[in-house]
């Protein structure tokens, strides 16, 4: 499965991680994505989106306890 981030197509081989990824908000899924599958620091990502590095680390924290649930999950 890939998702399109700003320029970049990213590719998630995991299909369990994909459709966890999915289940985000798009802020969330983007910065996860290019912090994690990009290498890209919070300021970096900050930078690109025109917000404080707070704002990123706040998405970043979220996203990471929401996907923790979500691929904690018994189907």
């Amino acid at each position: 499965i890939s998702f399109e981030v700003l320029n970049f197509t990213i590719q998630i081989s995991n299909e369990k991680l994909a459709v966890a990824l999915y289940k985000l908000s798009n802020k969330e899924r983007d910065v996860i994505l290019l912090r994690y599958f990009q290498s890209m620091s919070d300021q970096e990502i900050a930078e690109l989106y025109h917000v404080s590095r707070s704002a990123i680390n706040s998405r970043r924290d979220r996203g990471l306890k929401k996907l923790q649930k979500l691929l904690n999950e018994r189907k």
